[in-house]
């Protein structure tokens, strides 16, 4: 998969949790801290390990957000990023 697909389901996830006020501070350091790795896409970053802890934190209350972060950890895995 390519960067430019990542970069389309990170966006995604930004705007599903746009639409969303109850976000503690840390879920939306990691969500910013994701939205950073993948930019920079540089060496071994730990973007995987961030999609995934967005991943848990979504999965009860916000399955798409939970589905979208997983697809990005499973594609940075991918890419061997």
């Amino acid at each position: 998969m390519s960067g430019e697909r990542i970069r389309e389901l990170l966006a995604e996830l930004n705007r599903e949790l746009d639409s969303t006020e109850d976000l503690d501070a840390e879920t939306t350091a990691l969500l910013q801290e994701l939205n950073e790795d993948i930019d920079a896409l540089a060496g071994h970053s730990p973007a995987v390990e961030r999609a995934r802890s967005l991943e848990s934190r979504f999965a009860a209350d916000y399955p798409v957000a939970a589905r979208v972060a997983r697809e990005i950890a499973d594609l940075l895995t991918k890419m061997g990023i």
